[in-house]
């Protein structure tokens, strides 16, 4: 299975100014688990999303045969 890049969006407010912190994570999976820990980064979020993008961070890859391999 081919997993995306993901960007964790975390918007949140000091002092009146909005600001935004962005970590990327290697799957949508890491970044959904993250979202649980966005409270400890900061108190009150204004907004979290996970945003997945088109760079691809893992896929499989085909194996090649072996060049010994008898065929039947």
């Amino acid at each position: 299975m081919t997993t995306f890049f993901t960007v964790l969006i975390l918007t949140y407010s000091v002092q009146g100014e909005e600001l935004q912190m962005r970590m990327v994570y290697e799957s949508e999976a890491a970044c959904s688990s993250a979202i649980a820990l966005a409270g400890a980064l900061v108190a009150e979020p204004l907004a979290v999303q996970c945003v997945k993008s088109n760079l691809i961070s893992w896929s499989p890859r085909p194996q090649a045969r072996p060049d010994d391999l008898e065929e039947y």
